[in-house]
């Protein structure tokens, strides 16, 4: 028995949010995040509702707003973790300047 409309976009959209989430857990304890999983999922989810008669796709956007949504944290999470790692860089760098030749004289 093949899935439904509904239950393929309900699927899909748990297994993005699961994966969003997922992802955040592991950007907060510092750890590497693969998007390309998420990719596929975010792609799943909108060929569902394409696929989907139009009054079963309506249903589903508030659904696909709050996706939008979680990806719009998701992305600020994203580039306050890569800005904190180009800090964390940036003083490695200075310190290895500093053992190299001395401290910066002012």
């Amino acid at each position: 028995m093949s899935a439904t409309h509904e239950e393929l976009i309900r699927q899909e959209l748990e297994k993005a949010a699961n994966l969003i989430s997922g992802a955040r857990r592991l950007m907060s304890e510092g750890r590497q995040v693969d998007l390309s999983a998420m990719e596929e999922r975010v792609r799943a989810v909108t060929q569902a509702v394409d696929t989907a008669p139009p009054e079963v796709a309506r249903e589903y956007k508030d659904h696909l707003l709050a996706l939008m949504e979680a990806l719009d944290v998701l992305d600020h999470d994203l580039q306050t973790h890569h800005k904190v790692l180009e800090e964390g860089l940036t003083t490695i760098r200075h310190r290895e300047a500093e053992i190299a030749y001395g401290p910066k004289k002012t």
